[in-house]
């Protein structure tokens, strides 16, 4: 029986559809993560008590720092493969895919190690509350040592959509969801286990999601299928990988670190307010999951058509999605700020934290679009290669401005309303120096040198 072609090269044909096909699965795939995080709410929430909510909570920043991490790295591996697979250049797509993975086994297992040796005093550092520190180590400790898979998980999910199956991950994903739901169900709902139980089920799916990427991806036929036993970090390819991942690395390092100083701010309100910033991060999630889906699209089609040189193309890919960005985000934003205290209720009936989660969403909601913008002009930066700015531009609009915000103003104003504007004002300077780069800036010069490196890999 023939292989069904499950990739898609976006070089040629209807834009806005290509992008609308790139993004739908991935979109999918992110509503049944959402689906997932909004029933472990839930399960936590109504089985597990307001303190198990907010221990969770409490661990999130850190979690994202070290994911974060891998996961920029990862966007690296499948931008250099998306641009040789957009040159047809099918020998290095089979170098980069088993490099890809060889870096993520090594980083997996490292971070894991690392993860847990030093959460416990991180946890402590950024104030946790007594009250809530104990579950928060338990979620913590099981979450850590599923890091190796979620690398890999996320590794490979990204090599398959560098090639435009966006499909097979999506999918993926959809079971591990269902899995984590259905282990979540036994170790929260029956066996009242609390964090620990949610972390484990977490761990669990992550570790079913990385062996069945793993074994799809041994099932192609096509250049970027993988051979367990070739795979190994080449370290030409490798290095190209890193430089061109690295910085989106950094940058999202370095966003979860200011991230982390603002969840530290957060706990000086107490558990209930971490419960309710909880609570607002799960509500406000479809507009991330439709603007990384955007951001992911945009990326895969800017890389493709950067390597196959149609750099008009890759401009057009641009206006197309700003505008599905404004249609789309737009409306998704304006409905979450009008439902959310409603929908508050339904996952915790109390006042306090619904009274926090609603603060959040309704001083964020009117500025969501900007981040939605940002992450589209930024795609289609990295699709073309050149990373290191786009880090720089992110880490001084986003992160220093947030790090400035939060050690002079908010000590002379120690209000959640002075922490949560950080986020809204940050991301209307970052866009505007987005706009600004993409208008003015020497970024296709910068890509081209690259892609001379590249060519020489």
């Amino acid at each position: 029986m023939r292989e069904v072609q499950k990739s898609l090269d976006v070089t040629s044909g209807v834009i806005w559809r290509q992008l609308l096909t790139l993004c739908i699965p991935v979109l999918l795939s992110s509503l049944f993560q959402q689906t997932y995080a909004l029933t472990n709410t839930w399960m936590v929430g109504r089985f597990a008590g307001k303190q198990a909510l907010a221990a969770i909570q409490a661990t999130v920043t850190l979690n994202d720092l070290v994911v974060g991490f891998s996961l920029g790295i990862g966007v690296g591996c499948g931008v250099v493969v998306s641009q040789y697979f957009g040159a047809h250049d099918s020998k290095k797509v089979s170098r980069a895919v088993h490099t890809a993975l060889g870096i993520a086994l090594a980083g997996g297992v490292s971070f894991s190690v690392l993860g847990l040796f030093f959460v416990e005093r991180v946890l402590r550092a950024m104030g946790t509350p007594a009250d809530i520190l104990g579950q928060s180590l338990q979620y913590a400790h099981a979450y850590m040592s599923a890091l190796v898979f979620s690398i890999v998980f996320n590794t490979g999910s990204a090599l398959q959509r560098a090639v435009g199956d966006t499909r097979t991950p999506s999918l993926i994903v959809a079971g591990t969801c269902v899995v984590n739901v259905a282990l979540d169900l036994v170790f929260v709902a029956w066996l009242q286990m609390g964090a620990l139980g949610c972390g484990i089920a977490t761990a669990s799916s992550l570790a079913v999601g990385a062996l069945v990427t793993l074994w799809q991806l041994t099932r192609t036929k096509e250049a970027w299928g993988v051979q367990l036993r070739s795979i190994r970090i080449d370290p030409s390819m490798a290095w190209l990988m890193v430089k061109t991942g690295l910085p989106l690395g950094v940058q999202t390092a370095v966003y979860a670190g200011s991230n982390i100083i603002i969840q530290s701010n957060i706990n000086s309100f107490g558990s209930d307010a971490i419960a309710g910033w909880g609570l607002a991060t799960r509500l406000e999630a479809p507009v991330w999951m439709i603007s990384e889906a955007l951001g992911s699209s945009v990326t895969t089609f800017a890389a493709q058509n950067f390597g196959a040189r149609n750099i008009d193309r890759m401009r057009q890919g641009l206006r197309s999605s700003l505008l599905i960005t404004l249609l789309i985000v737009g409306g998704v934003a304006a409905l979450t700020v009008s439902a959310c205290e409603a929908c508050g209720y339904f996952f915790v009936d109390d006042p306090s934290v619904v009274g926090f989660s609603t603060l959040v969403i309704r001083y964020m909601g009117p500025f969501y679009l900007f981040y939605s913008l940002m992450d589209n002009f930024a795609g289609t930066i990295r699709g073309a290669g050149e990373s290191f700015r786009p880090m720089l531009l992110t880490i001084l609009g986003t992160c220093a401005f947030r790090l400035v915000w939060l050690l002079a103003f908010v000590p002379m104003n120690h209000t959640l309303e002075a922490v949560l504007l950080s986020y809204p004002v940050s991301w209307v300077l970052t866009a505007a120096l987005f706009v600004t780069y993409y208008r003015f800036g020497h970024w296709l010069r910068h890509a081209e040198e690259h892609e001379a490196e590249r060519a020489l890999g």
